[in-house]
């Protein structure tokens, strides 16, 4: 682990968590009218572009499974693409936003089920 500080935090579900204080954002009124004038793309793309600076310190221990290993780096590169790549190929829509914290929640759930601790999904959600 670099001893340099992280401008938008180092760990595992530290990271998650903080991807995923975004998620609310995203429906903010102030957020939206902020960019209303835009292409929906745009809006989808800035929101990542906020949201996945979390997830460039991401660390994926090695103790856990192969699968849950893959998801997380798949979560970690689709993100920083869409939100720092701004590729026309890649351009961020708004099912893979939901898609991105959908995936951030059921990986927090399933490092939990790793690590022996039981979880239930929120009825909630």
């Amino acid at each position: 682990m670099s001893k340099e500080k992280s401008e938008f935090g180092r760990g595992l579900c530290y990271c998650l968590a903080l991807f995923l204080c975004h998620s609310e954002r995203a429906e903010d009124k102030k957020f939206k009218d902020k960019y209303k004038n835009k292409e929906y793309s745009f809006v989808t793309e800035m929101w990542f572009n906020c949201a996945s600076d979390h997830l460039y310190d991401l660390e994926i221990p090695d103790n856990l499974p192969v699968t849950l290993k893959k998801r997380l780096k798949t979560l970690q590169n689709k993100a920083i693409i869409w939100g720092h790549g701004f590729r026309e190929e890649e351009q961020a829509k708004e099912e893979d936003k939901n898609w991105a914290i959908k995936e951030a929640k059921e990986l927090i759930r399933l490092i939990d089920k790793a690590h022996g601790v039981k979880t239930e999904k929120a009825g909630w959600n």
